[in-house]
């Protein structure tokens, strides 16, 4: 029988299927009586199992790096165009929030109820919206003259008033529910006005000075004495 270090070196080739007819033949009888050699090659195989097996766990943990790169990439970008789209989202809302609620446009005539009340001389008008939701608002100014940019002035010497009639949306984030916007006025017996400026002031005037209101379509210069009556206030209508 061969010798079974000459076997074992034919091992390696011969489990690789590179030896010959004659050296399988040789090598499957030296096996068949020799059982240290059987152990010997089913050791080899074992080993070279367990090397197959360890090359096969190295290309699967590479591609289970590379898939987990590509998720962790895919993720990035999913969260930063979250944000970006988010974002956008907030801005157009804000936007929409600012055009409805906060930006004022001129208030046009037939959009307005003008009321009137007068209890023994203390005069209030109001500026009501027809519309839901919405509020008037009034800026109170002097006026200009167009072509010289002068200040125009009344027979008294007195700055001319200028009102300027604003709407607006109600923001449902505000609990004030004020749509309304008032002018007060005091009726003295000496043809003195009063009326209280936006910043809290008694303003003093005469019944003959003028008060100009703003609409959006049209502009109505009227007297004060003519806001003592209800027919005068016809003129704002």
């Amino acid at each position: 029988m061969m010798e079974c270090a000459i076997i074992k070196d034919l091992l390696p080739s011969f489990i690789d299927g590179l030896t010959s007819e004659e050296s399988n033949r040789v090598v499957g009888e030296h096996l068949k009586e020799c059982a240290k050699c059987r152990d010997y090659l089913e050791e080899m195989k074992a080993e070279l199992e367990s090397g197959k097996y360890m090359e096969i766990n190295k290309e699967q943990e590479k591609a289970e790096i590379w898939i987990f790169k590509k998720l962790k990439k895919i993720m990035e970008r999913t969260v930063f165009g979250t944000i970006v789209a988010v974002l956008l989202v907030m801005v157009v809302l804000w936007g929409i929030y600012e055009q409805t609620f906060i930006f004022r446009i001129s208030t046009l005539s037939d959009e307005v109820e003008v009321t009137y009340e007068n209890v023994k001389g203390v005069v209030r008008v109001g500026f009501e919206p027809k519309k839901d939701n919405v509020r008037i608002e009034g800026w109170m100014g002097v006026l200009y003259d167009e072509s010289s940019g002068k200040l125009l002035t009344n027979a008294s010497g007195r700055e001319r008033d200028c009102l300027t009639l604003v709407s607006c949306g109600i923001s449902p984030l505000k609990k004030d529910g004020n749509k309304k916007f008032y002018l007060h006025y005091v009726f003295l017996d000496d043809g003195t006005v009063i009326y209280l400026s936006e910043y809290g002031e008694n303003i003093r005037a005469e019944e003959d000075d003028i008060l100009t209101v703003e609409f959006g379509d049209k502009t109505v210069e009227i007297p004060l004495r003519d806001l003592r009556t209800e027919a005068g206030i016809e003129k704002l209508k």
